[in-house]
């Protein structure tokens, strides 16, 4: 009987500690559109730091996460949206300013949501060391996605603790 109970307690307590074993790297399984890679690396300290690249884009953020008991990781970045209203000048001023590429980085296009109370800019659904990806029009899971070659299933990869 005792031998029971300290399995249970042991299930118990090996259950409740998922969330450890949840932090580390993520990437995504192929380059969507043949030219874009998510990493998304979640520290224990709930911290992220989440790197979208390809062809000439690099995004680079950094936020909090939080994990619901359903197992959805929330991401909210600690910079704030780009507000295009900011930037609205003439074709002539245009051409006369130059581009500052300075002011571009950590700015994100992700609108700010709330589910059951939880601010995010992205969500995702942990799975077997995989994280299945939430479209940000939709919030339905990204089932299939556009690859390099052809249509396949789309998630983010464990590759490192």
């Amino acid at each position: 009987m005792k031998k029971i109970f300290f399995l249970l307690l042991l299930l118990l307590f090996v259950s409740c500690n998922s969330n450890r074993n949840f932090c580390g790297t993520y990437r995504s399984n192929f380059a969507q559109l043949g030219f874009f890679v998510t990493q998304i690396k979640f520290n224990t300290n709930s911290t992220v730091k989440f790197n979208k690249a390809g062809d000439l884009m690099n995004e680079e953020l950094k936020g909090k996460f939080k994990i619901s008991r359903n197992n959805i990781a929330y991401i909210e970045f600690d910079k704030l949206k780009y507000d295009y209203a900011l930037d609205t000048l003439s074709m002539g001023e245009l051409l006369e300013k130059p581009i500052d590429t300075n002011q571009f980085q950590n700015m994100h296009l992700y609108d700010l949501k709330f589910e059951d109370g939880i601010p995010y800019h992205l969500k995702f659904k942990i799975k077997y060391n995989k994280l299945l990806v939430y479209n940000i029009q939709t919030g339905k899971i990204v089932r299939r996605s556009k690859g390099s070659k052809n249509i396949a299933k789309f998630y983010l990869k464990k590759i490192a603790n």
